[in-house]
């Protein structure tokens, strides 16, 4: 993975570049982990601040993965989905909660005008 100065723009944005192309390619295939922040720093030439936030922008795309203690991996498309999946019944539920939070304060405001 080389870094394309023709990008315009911030050096994280050349590395997320890299990496994407390198998935699109085929170097990277879905399950692969990638090297080391630190190492991938070493061989872009960046800061390990500059590796951690290409890898953020890959992450929101769906790109990559990451293993709290075990690293980061190229997403299946199926992690993809699982993912927004798993997101939404989150959303679901947290919406339930606010519904049943908003009625115990409308519940508890009409016992007190009472």
């Amino acid at each position: 993975m080389k870094l394309n100065n023709a990008i315009a723009g911030p050096a994280y944005l050349k590395v997320a570049a890299a990496i994407r192309e390198a998935i699109a390619k085929g170097e990277l295939k879905a399950g692969d982990q990638l090297p080391a922040g630190p190492k991938l720093a070493s061989d872009f030439g960046v800061a390990l601040m500059t590796v951690r936030r290409a890898i953020e922008a890959l992450r929101t795309e769906g790109l990559l993965r990451s293993s709290h203690g075990v690293g980061v991996f190229v997403a299946a498309p199926d992690d993809n989905v699982s993912e927004l999946d798993s997101l939404r019944a989150e959303v679901d539920q947290l919406r339930d909660r606010v519904d049943h939070l908003e009625q115990l304060v409308s519940s508890a405001k009409a016992t007190r005008a009472e």
